[in-house]
């Protein structure tokens, strides 16, 4: 009797989950980039959340990158 082997995917969770974080990481540095490109001189709260989404889009990307090792 033939014993039949399963295949592996190449996408599985931990793909997929990478997939997602660098595409939402990309996202969020995307976004802080064009609100940077399109804000006055002087306005810091707006400063700080350009801070925040290029924080946690970087800690995304390498959360992802850290996954695959």
């Amino acid at each position: 009797m033939a014993q039949f082997r399963r295949t592996r995917s190449p996408l599985n969770s931990t793909a997929i989950v990478r997939i997602i974080a660098v595409g939402i990481g990309l996202v969020f540095l995307v976004l802080a980039l064009r609100f940077a490109m399109e804000m006055p001189d002087v306005m810091p709260g707006n400063a700080a959340g350009i801070l925040v989404l290029v924080f946690v889009g970087t800690v995304l990307i390498l959360g992802a990158i850290w996954i695959g090792i």
